[in-house]
């Protein structure tokens, strides 16, 4: 199976193409550090148990923050970045330097699907650790 997302052909085209709402663009943006956290997580082989003893928190904690179900406070991130070795960055971006680089983002990710899809895995099903 081959995901192809045309941009303004079709109803999913035309919702990529608008600016998403401050809610869309936030709950993409923890999608997208969780997904980071993840795969750092299965590259050093740290199960949810661990990586909540590597942050001092419950592993009921762990699980909540990687289904994406809540926010993340700034402290929380830099406690799950440090548990995998790995270091929280943030940026202001002028938009017109963001769109680049959103667009770049978005084309990578969009690749990124279409190989999960070629792959006939479910796209939640990578998620796991």
């Amino acid at each position: 199976m081959k995901l192809i997302i045309t941009r303004g052909d079709n109803e999913l085209g035309r919702r990529f193409s608008r600016t998403p709402s401050v809610a869309g663009e936030t709950e993409y943006k923890k999608l997208m550090i969780v997904e980071d956290l993840l795969q750092l997580m299965k590259e050093q082989g740290i199960s949810r148990t661990e990586l909540a003893k590597r942050m001092g928190v419950q592993p009921s904690r762990v699980t909540s923050m990687l289904t994406g179900s809540n926010n993340f406070t700034i402290a929380t991130l830099v406690r799950a970045a440090r548990a995998v070795g790995a270091e929280l960055q943030q940026h202001l971006v002028p938009v017109t330097a963001a769109i680049s680089q959103t667009a770049k983002a978005k084309k990578a990710e969009m690749l990124r699907l279409t190989r999960v899809a070629e792959e006939g895995k479910p796209y939640r099903a990578s998620r796991r650790t």
